[in-house]
């Protein structure tokens, strides 16, 4: 008696009973690959964060304590004055430190990701000015710099915290709704608002916010 055999294809309801159950396996892994993949960002970028806090204390050494003067909108190229990440260069040596992977794709693309903590320089003296390391005495607390949450011109390579909160004015659009900090002492840590316990925009008193009077700094 002849057998006959069985077509061993796929039907066509067995097909698209693969294709969903493929496309439900997708939609489950798609927000885990991308949590994973802003989670490595937010550690890179605290990872560069180190690297200038490294290059910051290195020119620091070799200039009596003082770090470069930001100075408001300056660009890479400018000479007259410099931006204040181009004389720090030959201690981080590359430029890719400066570009937060996450944080420039919400902020045009902007290759320079890291503002300069000076807000105590604008509120003691109500000018910009050069911030000297050796005047910061809760360098555990104190904020140097940091993802820059805010708008500046994408070529600006000059972001500074004189006049803007750079960390906190708006609710971090990356790193899971956080900023990067670094803080003087070298340590970087990720939050998501100020927090008074921990940090301080003042060179000697802890808890200072970036609103607070000149008084308090």
């Amino acid at each position: 008696m002849e057998m006959r055999q069985r077509n061993s294809g796929f039907t066509l309801i067995e097909l698209l009973v693969v294709i969903a159950i493929i496309a439900i396996l997708a939609s489950m892994l798609l927000p885990a690959l991308s949590k994973a993949k802003e989670r490595a960002n937010a550690a890179k970028c605290m990872s560069q964060l180190r690297q200038l806090g490294y290059a910051m204390r290195m020119y620091g050494d070799d200039e009596n304590g003082w770090l470069p003067q930001a100075n408001g909108t300056v660009y890479w190229t400018n000479s007259a004055p410099l931006p204040w990440m181009r004389p720090l260069l030959s201690y981080y040596q590359t430029t890719n430190v400066l570009r937060c992977p996450d944080y420039s794709q919400h902020y045009s693309k902007s290759p320079f990701s890291y503002f300069l903590g000076n807000r105590a320089v604008w509120m003691t003296t109500a000018a910009a000015g050069p911030l000297k390391l050796d005047r910061v005495t809760l360098a555990s607390q104190y904020i140097l710099s940091g993802d820059t949450n805010w708008a500046f011109e994408p070529e600006d390579a000059d972001p500074d915290n004189y006049t803007q909160d750079t960390l906190f004015s708006f609710v971090p659009p990356a790193h899971m709704n956080r900023v990067n900090i670094l803080f003087a002492d070298g340590h970087v840590t990720a939050y998501k608002k100020f927090m008074p316990g921990e940090m301080t925009f003042s060179f000697t008193k802890p808890g200072v916010a970036f609103d607070d009077p000149p008084t308090a700094f």
